[in-house]
């Protein structure tokens, strides 16, 4: 038994040693969602002056007009949304990286990230690896071997042998597609083909409301973001984020519960929540190819709905 427990122990220490020695090497897996970060993080540091951020995933990439809003601020507008699928930390850690005092940044955060606990999912896992790898001290020690634990071989094989540099020029997502604001373009419904259509079609309701965990790690990352956010002068404002109707949001108490009570959640920890969130979800044909990606008049009409909720906000 001792030498299986070694043994074990062994390996582990192999395997971290694998993993730790290709960390830094860019994948394909992750070079979309980098190239992104890379083109809006190069806007924001373009700006002189004070400017405002919109966070969070995709349902910001997709789902703000930024003119419209730079227009209502009078000062530039920076969309910083790439994808959800990075995870909380990571989004946390890349919109700290564009703001500077004086600014103010606007949380549209997709509702799961409000559960996170520290699973990371593969791109999480991937991005982290291949692109941040100095998050990767910063995070938990659940969060650092849940990585080591559940990166594929795969993975490793690519970090080692299939390190890829070159923008994703091809498909809906990559920086050929981002504006000079970081909005996402060409979602008019004439660029939106049949298995999109499908793809939305074939979407059921979330769960979210019933997975719901407000002693989530989550909160204590959102917690440090905004005392480190306060203590540099930089406003914080947290919206909804879109998210397509269904009626279970409305009919099951689990759902309805988390949709009308995370605003006070929020609130209660001292954060500014503005806005309801189902004054943000829409029907499903003003959404692009997924239940958080809206449709180019989509846009502006969420874009007018967030001034509509910020108008009491001081800027």
């Amino acid at each position: 038994m001792r030498y299986l427990i070694w043994g074990f122990l062994g390996m582990g220490v192999v395997w971290y040693v694998v993993v730790l020695g290709e960390m830094g090497h860019p994948t394909r897996m992750s070079q979309w969602v980098w190239d992104d970060y890379v083109k809006k993080i190069e806007i924001a540091k373009g700006i002189k002056g004070s400017k405002v951020v919109v966070s969070g995933g995709s349902n910001v990439l997709f789902g703000v007009d930024s003119k419209i809003l730079s227009k209502y601020f009078k000062k530039r507008v920076v969309n910083l949304g790439v994808n959800a699928g990075v995870g909380l930390p990571v989004i946390l850690y890349m919109t700290k990286k564009v703001l500077k005092r004086g600014d103010m940044v606007i949380m549209a955060l997709e509702y799961p990230m409000y559960s996170y606990g520290g699973e990371c999912g593969e791109q999480m896992i991937d991005f982290v690896l291949s692109r941040v790898p100095r998050l990767f001290w910063k995070l938990s020690l659940k969060e650092q071997f849940y990585i080591l634990w559940h990166v594929s071989f795969k993975r490793i094989w690519d970090g080692y042998f299939k390190v890829s540099k070159n923008p994703m020029m091809v498909g809906v997502y990559g920086v050929k597609n981002i504006d000079e604001n970081g909005d996402q373009i060409h979602t008019e419904v004439k660029y939106r083909d049949k298995n999109m259509v499908e793809s939305l079609k074939k979407l059921k309701p979330e769960k979210y409301g019933a997975r719901f965990d407000k002693d989530a790690i989550g909160w204590r990352y959102l917690d440090e973001f905004v005392s480190w956010c306060e203590s540099r002068d930089i406003k914080v404002i947290f919206m909804p984020s879109t998210l397509m109707r269904d009626k279970s949001y409305f009919e099951d108490k689990k759902e309805r519960w988390f949709y009308t009570h995370l605003p006070d959640i929020a609130r209660e920890r001292g954060w500014r929540f503005v806005g309801e969130a189902y004054r943000y979800m829409y029907d499903r044909d003003l959404y692009f190819n997924t239940n958080f990606h809206l449709i180019d008049k989509a846009r502006k009409k969420r874009t007018l709905r967030m001034i509509e909720d910020l108008k009491d906000i001081k800027h």
